[in-house]
């Protein structure tokens, strides 16, 4: 894991596909969240650029 705190929400989200889906959902919940992750930083990259 990571130095910092994760979120009970994110957590019990992550465990509840888990527990539904298996290994193979939290695959697809983890490539999904790669794509969103990539979305989410060029949101913020433009806010950052604009804020200048």
């Amino acid at each position: 894991m990571s130095d910092r705190d994760i979120e009970p929400e994110i957590a019990e989200a992550v465990q509840s596909v888990t527990n539904r889906y298996g290994a193979r959902g939290l695959e697809d919940l983890i490539a999904l969240a790669e794509q969103e992750l990539e979305v989410a930083r060029e949101a913020e990259r433009k806010l950052a650029a604009e804020a200048d």
